[in-house]
């Protein structure tokens, strides 16, 4: 009797992992091999309604948001320093107010149907306060949003 009551445990212990992990149906994963056929790890996710796979890609971390049709909706890459930017953000940035504080990352965001943006976090210095600045490719500053007190994470709630 108690070996059955063992293995009915393991088993409902066993249910319980395949239902609490993160996956994506199959037809978001053959999406996400169309788009990049050489990724072998993917970490899934789920953001509001879109699945979330997470890889490295050419060096950096990489996260591509689907939706429940299998069509991708937004890509992040996480740049985490200036190297990457495009010179207008650069020179923007530059000699713009916020040019004195610590950058805490940098991330580029891509859409299929809206334009690229570059996401630079700040931390002002001498203060507890943190900033996330969104620019456009050619360097236009479109929004410097305080996140200091709240989830500065940038996903769906924040783009789509």
């Amino acid at each position: 009797m108690d070996k059955l009551k063992l293995l009915f445990f393991c088993l409902l212990f066993q249910t319980s992992l395949n239902v609490s992990a993160e996956y994506a149906p199959q037809f978001v994963q053959d999406s996400l091999k169309v788009l990049y056929p050489s990724i072998q790890i993917v970490g899934w996710t789920t953001d509001q309604d879109y699945y979330v796979a997470g890889f490295q890609y050419q060096g950096f971390n990489t996260k591509v948001w689907f939706d429940n049709k299998g069509h991708w909706v937004m890509k992040q890459t996480d740049w985490q320093v200036m190297d990457q930017v495009p010179n207008a953000i650069y020179h923007t940035f530059t000699f713009g107010p916020y040019s004195t504080d610590e950058i805490l990352d940098v991330t580029y965001v891509e859409f299929p149907q809206q334009k690229s943006q570059v996401v630079i976090h700040l931390g002002i210095d001498n203060a507890e306060t943190e900033y996330q600045l969104f620019y456009l490719m050619d360097g236009e500053l479109i929004n410097a949003r305080n996140v200091t007190n709240m989830n500065h994470i940038l996903g769906a709630s924040t783009f789509l």
